[in-house]
């Protein structure tokens, strides 16, 4: 919750009249120096209250996301892909990254996002920011530094099945410390922080041990999921595939109950374990629920989990009971398979209502 002081609140009522108001004309309609105007506006640009550059106000309750973006890269052949040759076929490029992912399916179903994030100096990095802008995703947060934009370079063969891929992941080591205290303000006063495990086990450990909040995790890998072991106790939240929870339980059974009896019992809060074609499993502390999946046309998996959490969150944010939740974020998983992109052009509020109840 943010508590505004009289001074900021006379500040943000009269950006609401006019937000191209400059910092001196402020100054003389409040008989306050320019210095004093600077410093209020600051602390609310820091607090969350302004959004990026123009004095954009942030009038509704929101959902932080840390995590990574990337630019994904894909070559498929025409023809039987052929080792160590030259194989005609197409590239595409398209923005990826988790936490980005999720980002822009929940700013598509109407939810306020601010993401937190590192992109390169390149032609990558401003073509994702570009594209997130357009989406009215809050990026003012986003660190531009040094390095190439985080990639994922991916070798399909004939069947459009991944052969070989090459992820260069190094810049989101600067999503460290320094850069979670320089947001830490958008974080404890978001309505709940949504990150991945591809970022480095230090600023996992560190958000969740000295921010207050609600944090919902995605798994992302069996090895990755491993970073938040010790800290299930802080996590609200927990979404994984049956193999994550597997590696995360130590536990070596396909017996999905079993598995997630047992994580809650190491202190996660909430939990869902997705298994494909079985369903979808949800878990806390005395109670549990599972969701068969309904059929659908598979045009692409890719981006079908992200959208998955993105489905829960929403549905979260927007208070709706656990079974809702699930319908939800079942719902936003069947948008995305059913689309060639990893984030479907068709994700919207009244798609994933039509989605969840016609049928």
């Amino acid at each position: 919750m943010i508590f505004l002081t009289p001074r900021e609140k006379e500040i943000i009522n009269l950006l609401k009249k006019n937000p191209g108001m400059s910092q001196q004309e402020i100054a003389d309609e409040l008989n306050i120096t320019r210095s004093g105007v600077s410093a209020h506006i600051n602390n609310l640009m820091t607090s969350g209250y302004i959004l990026g550059r123009g004095y954009i106000l942030r009038e509704d309750t929101y959902v932080a996301i840390l995590g990574g973006c990337n630019m994904d890269i894909s070559g498929s052949t025409f023809d039987n892909l052929k080792e160590r040759d030259s194989n005609p076929g197409k590239i595409e490029y398209s923005s990826g990254g988790v936490g980005r992912n999720i980002c822009e399916n929940l700013a598509r179903l109407g939810v306020n996002t601010s993401l937190l994030s590192v992109v390169g100096r390149d032609d990558a990095g401003k073509n994702i920011l570009t594209e997130l802008n357009r989406i009215n995703v809050d990026s003012s947060r986003v660190l531009i530094t040094d390095g190439i934009t985080p990639h994922y370079l991916a070798i399909l063969d004939e069947t459009r099945d991944m052969y070989v891929a090459i992820s260069d992941m190094e810049l989101i080591k600067n999503i460290d410390k320094d850069y979670v205290e320089k947001n830490r303000k958008i974080i404890e006063n978001a309505e709940f922080t949504i990150m991945d495990t591809n970022l480095e086990e230090e600023t996992l450990d560190y958000v969740l041990k000295n921010l207050k909040g609600k944090f919902l995790i995605d798994g992302v890998s069996t090895k990755k999921v491993m970073k938040i072991k010790n800290m299930l106790e802080k996590i609200y939240f927990l979404k994984v595939n049956i193999y994550e929870a597997q590696a995360l339980s130590g536990l070596e059974t396909d017996n999905i109950d079993m598995l997630g009896e047992d994580l809650i019992s190491k202190g996660l809060e909430s939990l869902v374990i997705t298994a494909g074609g079985q369903g979808s499993y949800y878990f806390e502390k005395d109670f549990k629920m599972m969701r068969k999946p309904r059929e659908v046309k598979i045009l692409s998996a890719s981006g079908a989990g992200d959208a998955f959490m993105a489905g829960y969150a929403y549905g979260l944010y927007n208070d709706l009971e656990i079974e809702e939740r699930m319908a939800a974020a079942e719902a936003a998983a069947r948008i995305t398979l059913m689309s060639s992109d990893s984030c479907s052009k068709d994700m919207n509020e009244n798609n994933l209502k039509g989605e969840i109840y016609d049928y």
